[in-house]
């Protein structure tokens, strides 16, 4: 009976409590908002919690933060991305420019040979009419004068065709335009090697008989362009030694002594043996 009346007695005093005050029943609850009644080491454990919470939530910050910064950085990439295309569609527009200006350039030398061969005949055919003005030509000079004219015909298609090298085989054209090289047919060997050169064939070995050509007619700043363009796509070849000898004295007849002296220095140090080194030694030599 005194039980049940304890428990009565509770439980009416549990209902007529204010809702704003705190249940003894509640006292040393961790997990309450507002917790109270807490021991010692219960407040301990509150405050590591509380601690723990507010390190939880700046970590989750910091973790915001940083996907933040990568989804920029992801954005710059993308933007790099689309600059550096451009560039590439730039370089390649540039050098098809370079390459145009080369075409102009090749064509308005070979025309202008074109003018100085007419003009030559031009000027045969005109002493040939002064003569003919002059006295009465039989059936067999006229032959001769009409032979003559037909040659020239036949000589211009033929110089004009020169250039045209289309369905000949790169390897051919090499050896043919190394031929004419060696016969001093400079302007002819320079369409061979131009072309091999923008259909990518023997590249290193057309440069640097192109900086031969060039060389051979006192053209050095050309003739030095060649050479380096050669040298830095192949620098093992044979004739390394004639090409740096070339491009040394090259600078050395453009005024240029210091790169002369560092080019017949390097030649001889790099091929000591070789007939060019000797060379460099005596032009080396005078400069000292």
């Amino acid at each position: 009976m005194k039980k049940l009346s304890l428990t009565i007695l509770l439980a009416v005093a549990a209902f007529a409590a204010s809702p704003e005050e705190p249940s003894a029943f509640g006292a040393g609850n961790l997990d309450s908002p507002n917790p109270y009644g807490l021991s010692e080491e219960e407040k301990h454990i509150l405050r590591n919690k509380q601690a723990i919470e507010a390190l939880q939530k700046s970590l989750l910050k910091q973790q915001q933060i940083v996907q933040e910064n990568r989804e920029r950085i992801d954005g710059l990439q993308s933007i790099l991305e689309g600059l550096n295309s451009k560039i590439r569609s730039y370089d390649n527009a540039v050098e098809k420019i370079d390459d145009l200006n080369r075409t102009v350039d090749q064509l308005v030398v070979t025309q202008q040979e074109n003018f100085e061969q007419i003009r030559k005949v031009l000027q045969e055919l005109g002493a040939m009419i002064d003569s003919i003005n002059e006295k009465y030509v039989d059936k067999e000079r006229f032959e001769k004068l009409e032979s003559a004219f037909l040659d020239f015909k036949n000589s211009y298609e033929s110089f004009m065709k020169k250039g045209d090298l289309s369905g000949k085989a790169n390897a051919d054209i090499f050896v043919e335009a190394k031929k004419l090289f060696s016969k001093k047919r400079y302007s002819d060997a320079k369409i061979y090697f131009d072309h091999l050169i923008k259909n990518h064939y023997k590249p290193a070995t057309s440069n640097y008989y192109l900086g031969e050509i060039a060389y051979r007619e006192g053209r050095y700043k050309d003739a030095i362009a060649h050479y380096k363009k050669s040298a830095s796509l192949y620098d093992k070849s044979s004739f390394m030694p004639t090409l740096l000898l070339h491009t040394a004295v090259s600078f050395e007849r453009l005024g240029d002594r210091k790169q002369a002296k560092q080019f017949y220095e390097s030649l001889i140090q790099l091929y000591p043996e070789s007939k060019s080194a000797k060379v460099a030694r005596k032009n080396l030599a005078k400069l000292k």
